[in-house]
């Protein structure tokens, strides 16, 4: 047995694929490249929101010793230095405290050799212990393995014994330094070779100078490098991102001139004015004793604006050298301070969320329908940048006090695909609908109609819905007997002459075609779209038919076709109204006690020789705008109340006879006296109305019935009712 589920349910379902669908499609816009340059804009825009760290100057455990402009002119020497500056430069640093010293400077074939200095400086490194120096590789640092490295790494000074750490950063798409390797696999050597903070935190925590992790933390949604006892949140399979404290400048800076301007070191202006003792470092609270590099970290690298070393690069803040992006990776991870990715795992149900939040909402404002549809439209947008302003606000929050990395692409493309998925969605859903419509109700209702159920579906409720409504019969006179006399193709042709004149007229008025019987039309009006004056649309179209007959008449005859006279049924009431008939085939059709009288009408008009009858209900509504006479107070076969039935004769405003006027007039005062038994008077008043049509039937017959009435009168409580024994 087949599992029926419900309307809702499918619903969730679809919307839920669809989602999915958004969210396979995100992650996948996550992989291009330009998504990449976004993502990582909005990393830079988190990074520029954060508050100033200032506290850095006064608590880092990293302090720049910088090379800049003014070392050049303080220095008697050119640029690159003699190593004998870098040997003072380091003695004078552990004389101060330092607990590592860290030169970001490549010692290569281009720097002037003095073998005597060579010699101490190897000395110093060996002595001293505590000496980190800077390597690189020859190619782009991209991945983990390495295959080309320079020759010695590019320092001369690095040996086998040597602590050094490779200097070469990575850059993003747009040339950023967002993110850092701990280490690469040296694949000619067949070793690990550490990054150059990572050796400078080796030396720092006392661990083995070639010491590097790679391992992988598994545990929770984010794995880890394992380092010493702190695990670094991985970006990349073989990076972490850099948690940069704040723009260039932010951690204390010493120039290089300074620290080696000891008792026994004399600056260009000493030699130029003999007598001048400057000795920064070694004067009474320098560098010497006033604890600024006591137990820290101390790297020496170029400034800026040295620009023959080419160690600047772009960072989420602006230009910063080489070394202190360093400061800032050594930094954090002494610290424990990491910027966490967002993982995978929270990623795709994020995505998903949103994306269906997203899409059922924006689809579900669609279904509102108000005067000014812009409005909903206006709503949505207004919806999608309010997600969009939370998604960053939240994502900025969540960087700069937690540290947390949301991947806001991913999260806004969720947002912004859904929008475009449900208006699309909707724009398929809805012209599938029209499309529907269309199929349904141009056949037979007027094309005005159906473009106002497509602009507002909710006029129409598919399946039966109980309203009150008119209903309009229509069938030729005596067709039978004309079928038989006419060729069938004569037939034809005059039927379909007389069923398209009809039709027109009849959706000219905004009326529903409900089906052909033979020559008998069914129609009705207020459904599908509501129509406040149905009554008066049906009145109106059954006096305009029957005019075009009186014109089509003359032209039929000349054609030796027969003429055809037509009766008219009209009734109001209620009915049930929709979609009937099979799973594969229905009709938007009526049923209902109403409909059935409103054909018993069209039938008794034989019994009155009348063109259009009308109920008392339709009467009712119609009256101030037609002009009618009573006809009966009579109860139709297969009912049981009597009801009172009217001959629609015209329309108020529109030019009748005088004579027809005056016929109305004196039929309704001879009726009147019938109806008070008053039967000699009736008969005089309706006698005067034959004077005026000698062929008014239903005078006739009222004559009749008074004469009658007369030898035998009706009972005490006759109301004046007649009861119909045909259909």
């Amino acid at each position: 047995m087949a599992i029926r589920t419900s309307k809702p349910f499918r619903l969730f379902i679809l919307q839920l694929s669809i989602s999915l669908v958004v969210a396979i499609i995100v992650l996948f816009l996550t992989k291009l490249d330009p998504i990449k340059i976004l993502e990582e804009n909005l990393i830079t825009y988190r990074f520029r929101q954060k508050p100033v760290d200032t506290d850095m100057q006064k608590n880092s455990d990293v302090v720049l010793v910088e090379i800049g402009e003014g070392t050049f002119k303080t220095l008697p020497d050119d640029y690159p230095f003699p190593v004998s500056y870098y040997s003072r430069l380091v003695r004078n640093l552990n004389r101060a405290g330092a607990k590592v010293v860290a030169i970001d400077i490549l010692f290569s074939s281009r720097s002037r050799v003095d073998i005597q200095d060579e010699n101490e400086f190897q000395n110093v490194l060996n002595r001293e212990g505590n000496v980190v120096l800077a390597g690189k590789v020859k190619s782009d640092l991209t991945q983990y393995t390495i295959r080309v490295a320079e020759p010695q790494y590019g320092n001369r000074f690095i040996g086998r014994l040597s602590n050094f750490g490779i200097v070469n950063v990575i850059t993003d798409l747009e040339g950023t330094v967002r993110e850092y390797f701990p280490g690469v696999y040296d694949e000619n050597q067949g070793t690990n070779l550490p990054s150059f903070s990572m050796a400078v935190l080796n030396k720092y925590f006392q661990l083995p100078p070639m010491y590097i992790a790679p391992t992988l933390l598994g545990g929770g949604n984010i794995s880890a490098f394992k380092y010493f006892d702190k695990e670094i949140p991985k970006y990349k399979n073989s990076t972490f991102l850099i948690n940069y404290y704040g723009a260039s400048g932010t951690f204390p800076r010493v120039p290089f001139e300074q620290v080696i301007d000891d008792k026994d070191f004399q600056t260009r202006e000493e030699i130029e004015f003999p007598g001048l003792e400057t000795n920064t470092f070694d004067e009474p609270d320098g560098y010497l004793t006033n604890g600024t590099f006591k137990d820290k970290i101390v790297i020496i690298g170029a400034s800026p604006s040295l620009a023959e070393e080419k160690d600047i690069f772009p960072t989420p803040f602006e230009k910063m050298s080489g070394a202190e992006i360093h400061a800032n990776v050594i930094q954090s991870i002494i610290d424990n301070n990491f910027i966490i990715p967002q993982p995978l795992l929270i990623t795709v149900p994020l995505v998903i969320g949103l994306s269906l939040f997203t899409f059922v909402f924006i689809a579900g404002l669609k279904t509102i329908k108000i005067k000014f549809s812009v409005l909903i439209d206006i709503l949505g947008i207004a919806l999608v940048l309010s997600l969009i302003y939370i998604i960053i606000a939240i994502s900025t929050w969540l960087f700069i006090e937690k540290n947390y990395l949301v991947q806001m692409t991913s999260a806004l493309s969720a947002v912004i695909l859904s929008y475009i998925g449900s208006i699309v969605y909707y724009y398929v859903v809805e012209r599938r609908q029209k499309v529907m419509i269309k199929g349904m109700f141009s056949q037979y209702v007027n094309p005005t109609v159906v473009d106002e159920l497509i602009a507002d579906p909710d006029k129409l409720r598919l399946g039966g819905e109980r309203k009150e409504l008119t209903v309009f019969f229509s069938d030729i006179e005596n067709f039978t007997k004309i079928s038989e006399q006419m060729r069938p193709e004569d037939l034809v042709t005059i039927l379909n002459d007389y069923l398209s004149e009809m039709t027109k007229i009849l959706l000219d008025n905004n009326g529903t075609l409900d089906k052909y019987e033979g020559d008998a039309i069914v129609a009705f009006w207020g459904a599908p779209i509501p129509q406040s004056d149905h009554a008066y649309r049906a009145c109106r179209t059954a006096v305009q038919m029957q005019r075009r007959l009186e014109e089509l008449r003359p032209l039929w005859l000349r054609e030796g076709k027969s003429e055809l006279r037509v009766r008219i049924g009209i009734n109001t009431g209620e009915v049930v109204v929709g979609n009937m008939g099979g799973a594969e085939r229905f009709d938007y059709t009526i049923i209902g006690d109403s409909v059935n009288l409103g054909a018993r009408l069209e039938g008794a008009n034989k019994q009155y020789k009348t063109n259009i009858m009308i109920s008392e209900n339709t009467f009712r509504y119609v009256k101030e705008k037609v002009i009618a006479r009573e006809l009966d107070l009579l109860v139709v076969m297969g009912k049981t109340e009597p009801i009172r039935v009217y001959e629609l004769v015209g329309l108020e405003g529109e030019a009748l006879p005088k004579d027809k006027l005056q016929l109305v007039e004196l039929y309704t005062e001879a009726l009147a006296h019938y109806r008070r038994r008053e039967f000699d008077n009736a008969i005089k008043g309706f006698e005067s109305v034959l004077q005026i049509n000698a062929n008014d039937f239903p005078s006739q017959l009222y004559i009749e019935r008074s004469y009658l009435y007369k030898k035998s009168p009706p009972p005490e409580n006759w109301n004046g009712l007649f009861i119909l024994q045909t259909k």
